[in-house]
């Protein structure tokens, strides 16, 4: 029964932006179901304070995903410490919304080094880490598979994140590695609590969604767990949408719909 209860007992996982949103709710599961968390973000305060509150089997630690220094010390510790990693989910990032004409070339590369950098240094990091196979879940958006007015700069970087997922599930399944991809739809996170959505009608975005709601950080953690766990072991190199119906098609808005959004 206890190995129902914790069906994690005894993996080692690193969570990068796991200070909240996607990442925390991400670790608490992964804890909660029995593994060694290695929570990491730029935001020490927070990612402290989470890792005190998950108890002994959390460890926080300071990556800057986009530096790749900080990912050969955080993934050094965790074998030194006898606990090699197993299970890499990369969920750092943030957002921004602006036409491209109106992006600056340093937002641009902000976007880029942020969610694609990261995520190619910390497959490269994987790589190197499971000598005796892993897994690895990306989180990619589904704004990385439907293209999207204003999100261009995050956009690009999620379709990115997707190419990359499938390249290292090519590359590294004979390694024992698996390698899949989060496409998260709209989730009530902080990342879009910037001013740059402030003029976002939200509710009526919300009247888009077949599921008539918004996703919470839980629902994305259980796919996560899903596809790290062993449940998912013929899975490898996909792209599993977490968008309450979104990019199943178009749903023709009803007279009533229409007329409430006036």
């Amino acid at each position: 029964m206890d190995d129902i209860a914790e069906p994690l007992r005894g993996m080692n996982v690193l969570v990068t932006g796991a200070s909240g949103g996607i990442g925390g709710a991400t670790a608490e599961l992964f804890a909660a179901k029995g593994a060694t968390v290695y929570l990491t973000d730029v935001d020490d305060a927070a990612g402290q304070d989470r890792a005190r509150r998950l108890g002994p089997s959390a460890h926080y630690r300071r990556l800057d995903v986009t530096d790749e220094s900080d990912w050969r010390a955080v993934v050094s510790e965790m074998e030194w410490a006898g606990h090699p990693l197993r299970v890499l989910v990369n969920s750092a990032g943030t957002a921004m919304k602006a036409p491209l004409a109106q992006t600056t070339l340093a937002q641009f590369r902000r976007m880029i080094d942020l969610h694609l950098v990261g995520t190619f240094l910390g497959l490269q990091a994987a790589a190197s880490a499971m000598t005796t196979g892993g897994t690895v879940v990306t989180i990619s958006s589904l704004r990385g598979v439907l293209a999207t007015a204003g999100l261009g700069a995050y956009g690009a970087a999620k379709f990115g994140v997707r190419a990359l997922t499938k390249v290292a599930a090519l590359e590294l399944a004979e390694r024992g590695i698996r390698v899949n991809s989060v496409c998260p739809g709209s989730i009530d996170t902080e990342i879009t609590s910037v001013p740059d959505f402030a003029a976002d009608d939200v509710g009526s975005y919300v009247r888009t969604i077949p599921m008539q709601r918004r996703g919470t950080p839980d629902e994305v953690a259980k796919v996560i767990l899903f596809l790290a766990g062993a449940d998912s072991s013929y899975v490898t190199g996909i792209d599993l949408l977490v968008d309450g119906g979104t990019a199943a098609g178009v749903r023709t808005p009803r007279k009533q719909d229409t007329e409430g959004m006036r």
